[in-house]
């Protein structure tokens, strides 16, 4: 009676009932379920209970050949953590009896070893064909290029000595490269390293261009001086580039051709308008300075900037940096007609007792560039920095910024 006991449990490799077989059972109509699983008592297990089947460590890889259980335990009793696909890869760890040890899904449990079956050997890996990224190369004899690796394929042409070649991948002991227009092999024995290229040296940078304006409507001549014939009349407050100078004569190209001007109508600054903003506005009583020299008056603003008068004599005004978009000062743009520019320049300074060869903290007014509201660049007579910081605080300021809106 006990052997017949022990007959019956070795023959019974799985107990199916339902969902507590070690396997997840299709539905009826895909007959997977085999007919011995389905049929066994629910109270039977795979493994006797006390059995002493020792556990055996291994490595192995395997593939499912159901959707299985993955259980808690060695026994259809043990709660199911979860199912694997069919056709999953799982590895085996652990083998006892007819379970199998394997984790799927960072759980770990124990599977029904004959829904198990021998994963198929990875593929081997198709050799790496070796490859030289782009090599220098240089030949040491006349050298042949053929169509393939072997010196009984055609040749395709002859690399001369010493001509340096790009060799873009190896194999033994040919080389592949490229030699007008043709692709083949060349035998690498014949090959040396190609000395490295030398850098082009860096080409000089170019002179910057020195620039003049003229001042007045000038002849352009072919020499330096009135004796040569006349090329033609340059514009005035033409920009010219500046070539050389010889005997108070300049060499320059304009637009009437490369040719020599008298350095008494040429200046190295340009010509800009000047932005009056006191006593030298129109209907004022400097105004005469200007009068008759202008050839365009404009009225407009510059941002950024305030208007003080000094405390004991409201007539004499001063424009000072505020730092402030919102802070303007309305001036008049006065155009100054060429050929009066320069002689307008140094009757504005002395008026204003502006000196451009003395430091400008020792002035009471600075001629500087301002840019106002128009875009245009003109010449200001601005306070120095020294009679800002006074009239900052003990000035009169014109807050609408407009000197005939003083008071």
């Amino acid at each position: 009676m006990q052997k017949k006991r022990i007959a019956t449990a070795l023959a019974l490799a799985v107990v199916v009932t339902g969902s507590s077989s070690g396997f997840a059972s299709p539905p009826a109509t895909h007959g997977l379920a085999p007919a011995a699983e389905t049929t066994a008592s629910a109270s039977m297990v795979l493994e006797p209970a006390g059995s002493a089947i020792a556990l055996k460590k291994v490595n192995l890889k395997k593939a499912t050949t159901h959707n299985l259980n993955l259980r808690a335990g060695k026994s259809t009793k043990n709660k199911v953590l979860l199912t694997i696909p069919k056709n999953s890869a799982v590895a085996i760890t652990e083998t006892s009896g007819t379970w199998s040890k394997t984790t799927y899904k960072n759980k770990t449990g124990w599977v029904a070893s004959r829904y198990l079956k021998n994963a198929p050997a990875a593929k081997k890996p198709a050799p790496k064909t070796q490859v030289e990224s782009s090599t220098r190369k240089t030949t040491t004899y006349n050298l042949n290029l053929r169509a393939a690796k072997s010196t009984t394929n055609k040749v395709l042409v002859v690399i001369p000595k010493n001509t340096t070649v790009t060799v873009t991948q190896t194999s033994g002991t040919w080389s592949k490269t490229t030699y007008k227009n043709k692709a083949g092999w060349v035998a690498s024995r014949y090959l040396k390293n190609a000395p490295a290229a030398q850098k082009p040296a860096p080409k000089p940078a170019a002179p910057k261009t020195a620039h003049r304006w003229t001042t007045a409507k000038v002849n352009i001549r072919k020499g330096a001086g009135t004796s040569h014939p006349r090329l033609g009349t340059v514009p005035a407050n033409e920009r010219v580039s500046y070539l050389t100078t010889a005997n108070g004569w300049s060499k320059v190209k304009s637009s009437k051709g490369t040719g020599w001007i008298s350095n008494k109508y040429l200046d190295k600054t340009g010509q800009y308008s000047f932005a009056v903003y006191g006593t030298l506005r129109k209907g004022q009583s400097a105004y005469y300075i200007l009068r008759g020299k202008t050839s365009r008056e404009t009225k407009t603003s510059i941002s950024s900037h305030s208007m003080y008068l000094q405390p004991n004599k409201t007539w004499l005004s001063y424009v000072i940096p505020s730092g402030k978009a919102s802070d303007k000062v309305v001036v008049e743009r006065m155009d100054i007609k060429p050929g009066s520019y320069r002689a307008t320049v140094a009757n504005m300074d002395k008026w204003e007792r502006f000196n451009p060869n003395k430091p400008l903290a020792d002035q009471n007014y600075n001629r500087v560039l301002v840019t106002d509201k128009d875009g245009k660049k003109s010449w200001a007579y601005l306070g120095s920095k020294k009679i800002g910081e006074y009239l900052t605080k003990h000035g009169i300021r014109v807050t609408s910024g407009d000197y005939l809106k003083r008071f």
